[in-house]
């Protein structure tokens, strides 16, 4: 079954709290959230004290994207639960195996992400610990972004690769420009999880719900 993790780095601020309720409602089943240092990508993400005032506004699970150069730091500070998802980068710590302890400590779902220049080749080792791939169609750091030409002949790799090793119980989550278009692209080619921000259920940073709906419907398989 198709999932869809709301953006929150694409809502507007002013209008947060209720656009939280309406995607609560309409069954959305992960809001995501970018946490950046300014280091690892030239952007900053979410505070962690507005990261905890999210949590007391709705009972959803979230989904984390840590673009951060001291994972080990941060990932305490995020009070994590067991239905949440974490992605992390391969290039982003030295200390990857004491990263991996520290979240399977949480008991919460693992997931590694592939920027579009990491190789697939990573995962002869890390298939052993994750639940998921964050596939990242666009260099990290910014919403708004094209989604790049590599993207969808990685992806077919990707997808081969898994199949040849028997992997494919590891989800695929697939991150950056999620358009309708791209969107309906990357089902039929087997993503599980759709990261959706501006270029679907955000235009103009303002949630839609004529928009959300037409996500969903398009995610059953519905025109």
């Amino acid at each position: 079954m198709s999932k869809i993790s709301a953006s929150l780095m694409c809502s507007n601020p002013y209008t947060l709290q209720s656009d939280i309720q309406m995607l609560e409602n309409t069954g959305v089943d992960y809001l995501h959230l970018d946490i950046m240092d300014g280091n690892f990508v030239p952007n900053l993400g979410f505070g962690i004290d507005f990261i905890q005032s999210i949590r007391q506004e709705t009972s959803l699970p979230f989904d984390f994207h840590l673009m951060v150069e001291n994972p080990l730091k941060i990932i305490p500070l995020l009070a994590l639960q067991k239905k949440d998802i974490v992605s992390i980068h391969f290039e982003a710590s030295y200390y990857l195996e004491d990263v991996i302890t520290l979240l399977k400590s949480y008991e919460c779902k693992l997931f590694i992400a592939l920027n579009p220049q990491t190789p697939v080749c990573i995962l002869d080792t890390m298939h052993l610990y994750i639940k998921g791939i964050n596939f990242l169609t666009i260099n990290p750091g910014f919403s708004g972004q094209k989604i790049l030409p590599i993207a969808i002949e990685k992806f077919l790799y990707l997808k081969n690769y898994l199949k040849r090793n028997n992997w494919e119980h590891i989800l695929i989550e697939v991150d950056g420009n999620m358009s309708f278009e791209n969107a309906k692209k990357f089902k039929e080619m087997g993503a599980n999880i759709f990261v959706a921000g501006t270029s679907s259920i955000f235009p103009n940073k303002k949630l839609s719900k004529k928009e959300l709906h037409r996500f969903q419907s398009l995610l059953k398989g519905h025109k």
